[in-house]
């Protein structure tokens, strides 16, 4: 399944707020939340998702009303010195 990396502005919500936002989007079936990171000071929030296309992607976030700032599907990834083509 096809990997995505996504940043969202999350100005003005409280840390509470934040990681109840964070476990919706964890607990969620239809797209795989991988990886989740916030910063409350920042008003940013990254997340790491599985998703079957990026429209797919693109209607979860909706349906969770969570801006997308910009998504970016991953071709390369390069850890620990190797690197994975997807």
């Amino acid at each position: 399944m096809p990997i995505y990396f996504s940043a969202h502005t999350t100005a003005c919500l409280t840390k509470q707020a934040l990681k109840e936002l964070m476990q919706q989007l964890l607990a969620a079936k239809e797209v795989t939340v991988r990886r989740c990171v916030a910063s409350q000071i920042g008003g940013r929030m990254l997340i790491e998702a599985e998703a079957a296309d990026q429209a797919a992607l693109e209607k979860f976030f909706a349906a969770h009303y969570v801006n997308i700032e910009w998504l970016m599907r991953i071709e390369l990834d390069a850890v620990g010195g190797n690197i994975a083509e997807y």
